[in-house]
């Protein structure tokens, strides 16, 4: 129980430490378009669906939003990264720009560790570069943590239980494949004298552990009052601060050079503002900004295309 303590303390002392220093962004068509880096032009995604990706100097991505058909972001990614420019955690944003989830990366995050002292068969190369998916409800409680391999099996899960009030009773902790429940966790708050219990079952419902907490000697344990009382998880309320805290608002005008239109810039030094571009084999099929109909040009004759937001795209 000692140990289940001490994670809690960890996990509310994390922070998002990711500055967004945007330098310019790409288009993909999808997610898979983003994975294989078959990026779009910068004309190419109007009045269609896509995924516009921000990068970092290190072009490394920082942001991931998907774009609906009349231009609305229906959902967004933050990406962050260590001092070593290894990911860490991802965000997940909802339609309402609300946090629906986090992700962790690696096998030491700690919940995940506690989790994996439980299972019956702990092979701990099975777990290198696992993740870590804290999912919350639309009440910004946990929901439920799911711990999955670099294989993307579910290995295991724990369910958060709470009462009509809102107030956390308890958690159940599953094994995968097998679905197995391995522990479970009771609750119980006395608010008006603040005695707090927690009780620890096996898989055999029976209980293995038991204490009791008066809020004095609590405040030497916890940051905050335990066991996690309220409408909210001690750890998730601090996380989501931390991020709201944050200006993940993108600097469009600070960070990324825009143009109005692509520029195009021939083999003898001339160029144009160009639009709706259409890359062939030997021609390159365009518009003039401003300008019908369609032109066209031996790839030949052209030097570098640039997109609108200072990114070469051609050749």
């Amino acid at each position: 129980m000692g140990c289940r303590i001490f994670i809690l303390s960890l996990f509310m002392l994390q922070a998002i430490n990711a500055q967004l220093d945007i330098s310019f962004m790409r288009f993909y068509k999808d997610d898979k378009g983003f994975i294989s880096d078959l990026r779009l032009l910068a004309t190419a995604r109007f009045h269609h669906s896509h995924l516009q990706v921000f990068y970092d100097s290190n072009k490394d991505p920082l942001i991931k939003e998907w774009v609906s058909v009349n231009g609305d972001i229906i959902k967004r990614e933050i990406l962050e990264y260590d001092n070593n420019k290894k990911l860490i955690r991802t965000y997940y944003f909802n339609i309402d720009q609300q946090i629906d989830s986090v992700k962790y990366y690696g096998e030491s995050e700690p919940w995940s560790i506690e989790f994996r002292k439980v299972l019956s068969n702990n092979n701990n190369y099975y777990f290198q570069n696992q993740e870590t998916l804290f999912k919350l409800n639309t009440s910004s409680q946990f929901e439920f943590i799911a711990f999955t391999t670099v294989q993307g099996n579910i290995y295991g899960k724990i369910e958060f239980i709470y009462n009509h009030l809102g107030f956390l009773i308890g958690e159940i902790w599953r094994a995968f494949p097998e679905n197995k429940i391995i522990r479970k966790y009771s609750y119980s708050i006395d608010i008006l004298t603040g005695r707090k219990e927690i009780r620890e079952f096996n898989q055999n419902s029976e209980q293995i552990s038991h204490i009791v907490l008066s809020q004095p000697s609590a405040e030497s344990l916890y940051k905050t009052p335990p066991p996690r009382y309220g409408n909210n998880l001690d750890e998730i309320s601090i996380l989501l601060e931390d991020i709201q805290n944050k200006n993940l608002r993108i600097p469009f005008d600070v960070f990324i050079p825009k143009t109005d239109y692509d520029l195009m810039i021939l083999s003898n030094g001339d160029s144009l503002m160009i639009e709706d571009v259409k890359l062939r084999q030997q021609h390159v099929l365009f518009y003039v900004a401003g300008e019908k109909p369609q032109l066209t040009m031996p790839k030949s004759r052209v030097k570098t295309i640039y997109s609108k937001y200072g990114e070469v795209i051609y050749p």
